[in-house]
């Protein structure tokens, strides 16, 4: 039985086919640009939870994060996340963005940072009036017990009972879904999950690779489903696709080669000299042709429910996890 994913751009397989990678950096080397990117996702992280109050610009927010990043001399490894209340994952603010952050519920934080393409994934979740303290210790205790339980030889599906064992003990569902992920360079996700349920074999845990252990939970259903009138994030497909107009080339080579063939939100495309309409223009193209891979929102299946998210990324040594993200 195979672990359910709400969509398959949860998943990214492999490199984009376009993108040439020429070093070949030692062991030593690659440990050093993980350990890197994750204390830079993980002062982004901190810095944009401490931004998060009522009333605040999402977009502000999303634009800062990037500014921080990039000034660190590393890119995002995907555009920030900054999800709210039944929102579970993948809102990031389009360039037009006027949300706010509201008064009560849950805000996910989740940064991806990447430096040569050595990635760290981290999130946290903020209680904006203290409704739902219950809720976001789930996925803390949950992340937490899954790290220190996560070893060479660990089987994913038993790594995701014990993360719904812990959730479950707060009265809350684990998001079923929704899961941590194998992380590869330039590949967010790699392949191999690690579920928020149990009741999957899975795969085997490896020395020496990288997982973000990432965990869901909500007080609804603990479901969620993918809003088809919601995209605010892409990825350039793999696929050969014909493309005819110029702003869509023009979107398709900063995909490719601005962006690493990682996830872009719409509002880089202004950094790589694409204005708003030549953008919205390119990508309307893309779309019809193929060419882009569509992250859509995700929200819990009960709309007056909210989620929560914790994250951190780590090497698997044969003394557990070493986390590059805490």
């Amino acid at each position: 039985m195979s672990i359910p994913r709400i969509h398959p751009a949860r998943i990214q397989t492999k490199v984009h086919p376009g993108l040439k990678i020429d070093d070949e950096p030692t062991i030593e080397e690659q440990r050093a640009k993980l350990h890197e990117a994750g204390l830079i996702a993980a002062k982004v992280r901190n810095h944009i939870v401490s931004k998060v109050k009522p009333g605040a610009s999402i977009y502000k927010l999303c634009m800062e994060a990037d500014d921080i990043i990039r000034k660190e001399n590393a890119f995002p490894a995907f555009p920030i996340n900054i999800s709210v209340n039944d929102s579970a994952a993948h809102y990031t603010s389009p360039p037009t963005d006027l949300l706010t952050i509201p008064d009560i519920g849950i805000v996910k934080v989740d940064v991806g940072a990447h430096i040569n393409g050595f990635i760290a994934d981290t999130a946290q979740s903020i209680d904006l009036d203290g409704s739902f303290k219950n809720l976001i210790k789930s996925t803390i205790d949950a992340t937490d017990t899954a790290i220190k339980v996560i070893r060479p030889g660990s089987k994913t599906g038993d790594l995701g009972g014990v993360i719904e064992k812990v959730i479950r003990k707060y009265d809350v569902e684990p998001i079923r879904e929704l899961s941590g992920h194998l992380v590869e360079r330039f590949i967010v996700h790699a392949g191999k999950t690690i579920p928020c349920i149990g009741g999957y074999k899975g795969d085997t845990v490896e020395l020496g690779e990288i997982y973000a252990i990432e965990t869901f939970a909500s007080n609804g259903q603990g479901s969620v489903h993918a809003d088809l009138n919601k995209i605010t994030i892409y990825r350039a497909s793999p696929a050969r696709v014909k493309v005819r107009g110029p702003n869509a080339r023009k979107v398709l080579k900063a995909a490719i080669h601005d962006f690493g063939g990682m996830p872009f939100g719409e509002r880089w495309l202004e950094k790589s000299g694409i204005n708003k309409a030549q953008a919205r223009n390119g990508i309307r193209e893309l779309q019809r042709v193929g060419g882009l891979i569509e992250y859509h929102v995700l929200r819990e299946a009960d709309a007056n429910a909210v989620v929560s998210q914790h994250e951190h990324t780590m090497i698997i040594t044969e003394n557990g996890a070493e986390l590059t993200t805490k």
